[in-house]
């Protein structure tokens, strides 16, 4: 109970100053998480991870965010061990099989897309993503990119900064504020 007023208060908080028109999240520490709470097999790992995405969807479509970018997935964590590379692309198949049928994703309109180098990854899962995609391909209340086999630390480094510069040339101001520990490289 304490949890849903702390959440309804924030949400007011949030909705009184303008919302951000795109979040993008570099999911991370599903291991981490396993090994703190006693979990050893990668496919119950990744699958915890893949139910908070409807959570996640649920607080943007309520803020009224009209695009969300997750980062699930790099070039780098296709090469660990065979078991892990599993429960990641398990993990993956099933949620985007879950999206493409969805009751919640097709009354809010959420459109399905993946991004990165889907050529690399099995045939099972890029079926599940073109099913995700193919069912929501006519939706734009909501833009939900996956991305999958993206190129890793680098390539969001040069997004941001693309977008950075792009936003100063433009004259654009962004009324977000991101606050960080360490300074960009």
């Amino acid at each position: 109970m304490l949890y849903r007023f702390y959440e309804r208060r924030l949400v007011r908080e949030i909705m009184a100053k303008p919302t951000p028109r795109h979040v993008g999240i570099i999911l991370d520490g599903n291991r981490r998480y396993g090994r703190q709470h006693g979990l050893d097999d990668p496919h119950d790992v990744y699958q915890i991870g893949a139910r908070k995405l409807d959570e996640l969807l649920e607080w943007c479509v309520d803020l009224r965010i009209p695009a969300v970018t997750l980062w699930v997935c790099s070039t780098d964590n296709l090469s660990r061990d065979t078991k892990e590379v599993s429960g990641i692309l398990s993990a993956i198949e099933a949620k985007m099989r879950l999206l493409a049928n969805d009751p919640q994703i097709h009354s809010r309109r959420v459109r399905v897309r993946a991004a990165g180098r889907l050529e690399l990854l099995p045939a099972p899962t890029i079926e599940a993503i073109q099913a995700a995609e193919e069912a929501t391909k006519k939706y734009n209340s909501v833009i939900l990119t996956i991305a999958i086999a993206y190129g890793g630390r680098e390539e969001i480094i040069d997004a941001f900064r693309a977008f950075l510069s792009h936003q100063m040339q433009t004259g654009t101001s962004s009324t977000t504020s991101f606050s960080r520990s360490a300074p960009l490289p």
